[in-house]
């Protein structure tokens, strides 16, 4: 289903970054100052992800506000990180260091066709 149906009339740039991550199987939405934000991408680096992930720093955009609420309208989730893995958030910091402990993140990763060379 088209991220679009979840849209208000506020939400009319939605289609302009979903436009922009398209072909982007995980995306992390970040913020450069929070410690969770750094400690999920630190894990995820350590998989030598290929394609790697991409990284959003919500507040380095103008629309940072506008993603906050349409990620808390998509995912449930309104902190940050959030990581969207093929269109589905896998969860923050706690969920993916968590998923990390349990043996299942590089799993969840390669099923999505991204390539790990660790973790």
């Amino acid at each position: 289903m088209p991220m679009s149906v979840y849209r208000s009339e506020k939400d009319g740039a939605w289609e302009s970054i979903e436009r922009r991550f398209e072909g982007m199987p995980l995306i992390v939405f970040s913020k450069t100052y929070c410690p969770y934000s750094r400690r999920a991408k630190a894990l995820l680096a350590s998989y030598n992800l290929s394609p790697a992930a991409t990284i959003v720093e919500v507040d380095l955009r103008d629309d940072g506000d506008l993603i906050k609420h349409i990620l808390t309208r998509l995912t449930g989730r309104g902190t940050f990180p959030n990581a969207i893995l093929n269109g589905v958030s896998i969860g923050g910091s706690d969920d993916l260091h968590s998923l990390h402990a349990q043996g299942r993140l590089q799993e969840i990763i390669e099923n999505a066709g991204i390539h790990t060379d660790g973790g």
